[in-house]
């Protein structure tokens, strides 16, 4: 569809290009509308195609098996095992819909966990987390940086994860 758009807008520039030459202002107006009506449909469509990812994006989710192997992925990312690149195609084989623009924030993340340190603003969910401690073995850094992200959680928002809660108690 887009190339049609362009092909559509290449040929009317030429036509307003050839209006020009012959000096029809008529024709060169309406070849005018006509490119920018291609612009407004051109962004219409752009603007359509980003709400239905936003969408997508919003319903993705993750079987068991692509959440470990993901985490897997982010462990050695974040054991610098694997550059950016290779873990993105990685992790783009088990779920395509995965967003891989955001791997950066996601991979220092992990880091400040895999350190002890839990942090406030996007808390784990707890079968990510779950994932994190099997594939860890249970490190007791991991653990204590999850207890530390109830903890603020806790204290700025008054409420924890009770299904993380459970899972570290259960430990």
């Amino acid at each position: 569809m887009k190339e049609l758009i362009e092909n559509v807008f290449n040929n009317t520039k030429e036509a307003y290009k050839e209006s020009i030459i012959l000096d029809n202002e008529k024709i060169q107006d309406l070849l005018f509308l006509v490119l920018d009506d291609i612009r407004r449909l051109e962004n219409i469509l752009d603007t359509s195609h980003s709400i239905k990812q936003m969408e997508t994006s919003r319903k993705t989710t993750y079987t068991e098996d692509q959440v470990r192997k993901i985490t897997k992925i982010q462990l050695c990312l974040a054991k610098n095992e694997l550059s950016t690149q290779a873990a993105e195609d990685k992790i783009l084989k088990v779920s395509p819909t995965f967003p891989v623009q955001h791997l950066n924030s996601y991979n220092k993340r992990m880091q400040k966990y895999l350190e002890g340190t839990g942090e406030y603003g996007f808390a784990f969910p707890s079968n990510w987390a779950k994932a994190l401690l099997e594939e860890t073995n249970n490190n007791p850094l991991v653990i204590k940086a999850f207890k530390e992200q109830q903890s603020l959680y806790l204290n700025k928002d008054g409420r924890i994860n009770k299904k993380l809660d459970d899972l570290l108690n259960s430990l």
